[in-house]
């Protein structure tokens, strides 16, 4: 990649032109996975993000855990229980104080918190005895801030009283719930490109001409991404604006930040000054083609860190492909090696993410090797291997200090996240409470995942995103303003479930119906808008007009010579003009298909805010089907479709027949009760028939 970067007063000539060989250019530094908040623009929503207000400079500026994706809470566990946090810092600011409430297990006799910064003692804080919650506030005033970041390690230490036992992992949990930083000071606005994203972000505006170009609508999908693959579990905020709506909107607050995709035949990225002198500047992205792509890639890549001018140039960018793994290390996931200290019973959690290693799988084997305190004479214990309540593996501590043993994990204990949870436990030496002394257990960075078997056809939800790297087509009903804005809502909320960036393309409908490379589809009139090509892509729940739902893979109570229950569709005929959509996943051609649908854009629109009001909400997803109609909140349904057939047990299946039967009468019902509930709306409020007929998806 080139990147120019030019003053904007100054010498007509390139202040500087400079050539970087980057591997992943186009892609931030993965994060763990967490959820989105996404906004389509419309008249209605143009209101300020809440709490993005400008800071008074004489007044401290508190951040919680939670908007700085540190989490709700910090647990510490064991006698001796261990935590680091590393706390981003606004530019202009520094930190004052930590505070947060600490709630401490019964049987205490005393205890202390201590706060460390590189083996510098910070603060301590006295647990005291028979209380179950502790006021505290550590002062940070003179901790050095490197990187636009304060690491900080905290430490507790416990001893119970007379005949207490902390032995357990949950009794021996000391917590700093709601924890909060004050920072002294303002955030000060980016005078340079390279400075431009704050280490702490809540509302990112995203603003498109108001017809957007395909290209146009690939850069905004691209960097609406890469900004929640930053910021990982921060709860940022994506609205998406009209450039003609621009005029007359909020100024940005500190922790805000606009981006302006331009067109202009002149590619380049630049600083435009707000009208507020206190908000910050917005960055304004222009250029046509594959250029415009070459701006967004060093916007969302390392080579950013180049941009020291408020005017930057993008040269042409080769990015190598990215590959997906059947086999990585811990290591090679970024997660290291991982340890937990404690006594009589110490645990380490493997989240093994499959977004992580690029690739969906059914099945996984894990080869775990660690160490452990070596059980002295007397002490008996064993290393338990464990995924939810399911056993994988048990085996005998011993004086060799070493894990070293492989597990298979069922195909249906597989999920997008699955937690591998390995325990030392022991039996005690004869002392009152079967400790065994102090123990120490690490599983190293070494640890082997492998996953194979590819995308089960029933998983729905639980398949992505992974099942849509490394690279998804999205394809849109109409070129418009309103289907980019829904694209990137529907993308931001898949990107909160990945640890890796998504990598998305516009591309005709055509070019999806016969491909075989996952995509999602954005038609708010339903698939008939695509013509006939979509009658290619049979959706789970499909609908005939505005009358009849089609749920595939109902029960219908017959079986096979084997015994085995037929299946076939479930149509619920509906007497009403309420308006349908659904957000469905589905296999067609070994691919994945994410479509958003309805009978009525509006009611694509409302379903779609409410899966973006709660941050959980996406993570909450189950079956293959999201649908919501008129006045109900929207619910999740499973089409199991080809559940039984015999190709889908070969793959992994084994959930046995009685259950697919029991998923689909339940969606059934549930569909019924939404249309009853939708019917009795409309009579009651006389709802026109909005919905347009169709012969597809709501």
């Amino acid at each position: 990649m080139r990147v120019s970067v030019r003053p904007r007063r100054g010498p007509a000539a390139a202040l500087a032109v400079t050539v970087v060989a980057l591997a992943t250019t186009i892609l931030f530094t993965p994060t763990s996975a967490a959820q989105d908040t996404t906004a389509q623009d419309t008249a209605a929503q143009d209101t300020p993000a809440q709490d993005s207000t400008t800071q008074d400079s004489t007044a401290n500026v508190p951040l919680s855990f939670a908007e700085m994706g540190l989490g709700g809470s910090v647990a510490l566990t064991g006698q001796r229980g261990r935590a680091s946090v590393t706390l981003p810092v606004p530019d202009g600011t520094s930190p004052v104080a930590l505070r947060s409430t600490l709630e401490v297990p019964a049987g205490i006799e005393r205890g202390w918190l201590d706060v460390t910064h590189d083996d510098r003692f910070v603060g301590r804080v006295d647990l005291g005895g028979g209380v179950p919650t502790v006021p505290v506030v550590v002062p940070l005033t003179g901790v050095p801030v490197i990187g636009r970041s304060v690491s900080l390690d905290l430490s507790t230490t416990i001893v119970p009283t007379m005949g207490s036992c902390l032995n357990s992992r949950d009794s021996s949990i000391v917590r700093l719930q709601d924890p909060v930083v004050d920072y002294a000071g303002a955030p000060t606005s980016p005078t340079t490109v390279a400075d431009f994203l704050p280490p702490v972000l809540r509302t990112v505006t995203l603003v498109l001409p108001d017809e957007p170009t395909a290209d146009q609508a690939t850069a905004a999908l691209t960097l609406a991404a890469a900004v929640v693959d930053r910021y990982g579990s921060q709860p940022v905020r994506t609205v998406v604006r009209r450039t003609s709506d621009r005029i007359g909107a909020p100024a940005d607050g500190p922790f805000d930040r606009t981006v302006v995709v331009a067109p202009g035949a002149d590619a380049e990225i630049s600083l435009e000054a707000s009208s507020d002198p206190a908000a910050p500047p917005a960055l304004i992205v222009s250029g046509d083609g594959p250029a415009l792509l070459d701006q967004v890639a060093l916007v969302g890549g390392e080579a950013v860190e180049l941009a020291v001018a408020d005017r930057v140039v993008a040269g042409p960018l080769t990015v190598p492909p990215v590959l997906t793994a059947d086999s990585m290390t811990l290591g090679d996931m970024g997660l290291g090696p991982q340890t937990q200290r404690g006594s009589g019973e110490v645990t380490v959690t493997i989240p093994v993410d499959q977004t992580r290693l690029g690739r969906a799988g059914s099945t996984m084997r894990v080869h775990v090797l660690g160490t452990y305190t070596p059980l002295s004479t007397g002490v008996a214990g064993n290393i338990h291997v464990a995924v939810g309540d399911r056993d994988l593996d048990v085996r005998a501590a011993d004086g060799s200090g070493v894990v070293d043993t492989w597990v298979d994990v069922p195909a249906e204990s597989v999920e997008r996240v699955t937690p591998v949870d390995v325990t030392l436990r022991t039996t005690g030496n004869g002392d009152a409470c079967s400790t065994g002394g102090a123990l120490t257990l690490t599983i190293d960075s070494g640890t082997t995942v492998t996953t194979s078997g590819g995308t089960p056809d029933t998983q729905g939800f639980a398949s992505v995103p992974q099942s849509l790297m490394p690279t998804v087509d999205v394809a849109l009903a109409q070129q418009t303003f309103a289907n980019t804005a829904r694209a990137i809502t529907v993308l931001t909320g898949l990107q909160r479930l990945s640890a890796r960036p998504l990598i998305p393309t516009v591309v005709p409908f055509d070019d999806v119906a016969l491909s075989a490379e996952p995509a999602v589809v954005v038609a708010p009139d339903g698939l008939s808008a695509f013509g006939p090509a979509a009658e290619e892509v049979r959706l789970p729940l499909g609908t005939t007009g505005t009358t009849v739902l089609t749920l595939q893979g109902g029960a219908d109570g017959a079986r096979d010579t084997e015994g085995v229950q037929a299946v076939s569709d479930t149509r619920v005929t509906v007497d009403s003009t309420a308006p349908f959509a659904s957000l469905q996943v589905l296999r067609q051609n070994g691919r994945t298909l994410v479509v958003a649908t309805s009978t009525a854009a509006a009611q694509l629109d409302e379903m779609l805010a409410w899966l973006t009001d709660d941050a959980r909400r996406w993570d909450g997803l189950r079956g293959d089907v999201l649908f919501g109609t008129a006045s109900r909140e929207p619910v999740s349904l499973s089409s199991v479709r080809d559940a039984v057939a015999p190709s889908a047990v070969a793959s992994g299946s084994t959930a046995p027949a009685a259950v697919w039967s029991i998923l689909v009468f339940g969606a059934v019902a549930l569909v019924v009760g939404l249309v009853a509930a939708a019917l009795v709306y409309v009579r009651s409020h006389g709802r026109p028939d909005d919905g347009p007929s169709s012969t597809d998806g709501p």
